[in-house]
């Protein structure tokens, strides 16, 4: 029997989801010097069984692998997962790595923000589409309101809140109830509707979470923000940039939070369609070389919530634009 028959087996007779499977293979992988050699083939496996591709799963394993006596290289994962492609006759080839579209980031993004007809806040304010709130307490209903669709499932709380079903997890049309009702404001919310079941999670092996990557149940927006520009230049660049913006948040500090319409972007519907047409071509391959921060890439991924007072700064999160349309502001 081949290696990978076996593992069908073995995922078969356990009835075992498949990318559950591999998800607590990579949690146990070894440490370097400790068993860890051969469980690349065994973690390999299961990534072919779900379907993955040998980039995702050589990616996966390189953040998985725990330190050890010896630093495992990308080829020795490759040759893993080479391995266990051919097990199941599928012959591949790993692909390059694309280069950037955007070649000279900085002169690129000066390029941009020298076209920006608006450069005040002010003025951003009162071109947004939706008529904003004068007073920024109830910015978080406005934004609910316009951007999902009532019986969406969103966590709202801050970066240590666990996913909690009626909790911190509600539908939107609850969570507006619940803030007209007068209900605590948080700092953050999960940008993307999850689907109200449990996923494993990757840092915890047999722990299960409802509000990580793999929760999500359709992916309608992503997250871009600077951190190493000065505010009226981040004003700027949203004014002049083309991309199809729906909001622009007032993170209560020195950042714009912008959310962008992904399906104005690409036909996400899956994982491996945010990887491959968000993640490793929007984000690694235009934005990042403008210096836009490269950890906002995943579907999961927490914004900050309009409406909510930051005491430490003394300023209200707040909404600056708002379009359910999904265009560019110039």
């Amino acid at each position: 029997m081949q290696p990978a028959d076996t593992f069908r087996s073995e995922i078969a007779a356990s009835g075992m989801d498949k990318l559950d499977a591999y998800n607590k293979s990579l949690n146990r992988i070894p440490a370097p010097g400790n068993g860890c050699h051969p469980s690349l083939l065994s973690v390999s496996n299961y990534g072919v069984m779900a379907g993955l591709s040998p980039e995702r799963i050589c990616d996966d394993i390189m953040q998985h692998v725990p330190a050890g006596r010896r630093k495992v290289s990308v080829r020795e994962v490759q040759d893993a997962v080479g391995k266990a492609v051919t097990d199941c006759h599928q012959g591949f080839t790993f692909q390059k790595r694309e280069k950037p579209l955007v070649k000279d980031g900085q002169k690129t993004l000066q390029k941009i923000i020298s076209k920006a007809k608006i450069t005040e806040e002010v003025d951003l304010w009162e071109a947004s589409p939706i008529r904003l709130l004068d007073k920024s307490e109830k910015d978080m209903v406005l934004l609910l309101e316009v951007l999902y669709q009532p019986d969406d499932l969103l966590f709202i709380g801050d970066r240590f809140t666990d996913g909690i079903l009626n909790k911190s997890i509600r539908t939107a049309s609850k969570w507006i109830e619940y803030f007209h009702n007068g209900g605590k404001t948080f700092p953050h919310i999960l940008i993307n509707p999850l689907t109200g079941k449990p996923a494993p999670k990757k840092t915890k092996e047999d722990e299960e979470t409802y509000r990580s990557d793999a929760n999500i149940q359709s992916y309608k927006y992503c997250l871009v923000e600077f951190d190493n520009i000065q505010r009226e230049d981040q004003v700027k660049f949203w004014n002049a940039v083309k991309l199809p913006i729906v909001c622009l948040i007032d993170s209560g500090n020195k950042s714009v939070h912008a959310w962008l319409d992904v399906q104005k972007l690409a036909n996400v519907i899956t994982a491996e369609q945010w990887q491959s047409e968000i993640k490793d071509r929007l984000y690694d391959r235009i934005l990042k070389p403008l210096g836009v921060d490269g950890a906002c890439s995943n579907p999961a991924r927490m914004s900050r919530l309009p409406g909510y007072y930051r005491k430490e700064k003394g300023n209200f999160q707040k909404l600056l634009w708002l379009s359910p349309e999904g265009k560019p502001l110039c």
